[in-house]
């Protein structure tokens, strides 16, 4: 259940993320996670050898349906009354578009990098689907460096000032976060891949028409080539 109280909301708006376990007791929620990571595995290995950015070892994954399984879940435990309380707007002033990030064996880290430009206003909701432990390519971010704008030029400057952090979540266990929070992927060193759904809240410019719109380019899950904003 996505609880929250005054500390939660204070570290939040400090660090620009906030990490909580809200789904690890949830049975439709763990059937939809394994079943998740069995859909990723019959994705044959050659296919994705043909993908740019393959070498790298980080992927976009585009969950399709499966995705909007797992969001109707989380909204059924309290989110929107969690989103309000962090973010001090209705979800309904946001687009939805579900997502998330496949990282290989023996990738690369990544460059820091945020997920968008400054505008418009986003927030993203990374959900565990399994283990993401020190050893198989966490999120690193940089604690409070959604504060102020910063080009990547200035970043490399002020990232030495910053605190930085490695995510380690167990299955169910959800960061919430700001999209200007710096951060990246980090290098695999296990044997098997590591998944991660990434939602993301897209602050709309005008009224939607339908409450909480969901984009979804595909029933089925795809692999992708990923794209890094700096």
């Amino acid at each position: 259940m996505f609880n929250i109280d005054n500390k939660d909301n204070f570290f939040f708006n400090e660090n620009g993320y906030l990490i909580k376990s809200v789904l690890k007791d949830n049975s439709i929620f763990t059937s939809l996670a394994n079943k998740f990571k069995k859909e990723i595995e019959k994705i044959f290995l050659d296919d994705l050898k043909k993908i740019g950015g393959y070498n790298a070892g980080n992927l976009n994954i585009a969950p399709g349906i499966m995705g909007s399984e797992i969001y109707d879940v989380i909204k059924n435990n309290n989110f929107e009354n969690f989103f309000y309380s962090l973010v001090g707007e209705k979800i309904d002033n946001y687009t939805v578009t579900i997502g998330g990030n496949l990282n290989l064996p023996n990738s690369s880290p990544q460059l820091f990098h945020t997920d968008g430009y400054w505008t418009p206003k986003m927030f993203i909701l990374n959900i565990a689907t399994s283990t993401i432990d020190s050893n198989n390519g966490p999120m690193e971010v940089y604690e409070k460096s959604h504060k102020y704008f910063l080009p990547y030029w200035k970043f490399l400057f002020k990232k030495f000032k910053l605190k930085k952090k490695k995510i380690l979540l167990k299955p169910g266990e959800i960061l919430f976060r700001e999209h200007r929070l710096w951060h990246r992927g980090t290098k695999n060193n296990s044997k098997d891949y590591r998944e991660l759904i990434g939602i993301m809240f897209i602050k709309s410019e005008k009224k939607l028409s339908n409450r909480n719109q969901i984009i979804i380019d595909n029933d089925k899950i795809i692999i992708q080539c990923l794209r890094i904003v700096y």
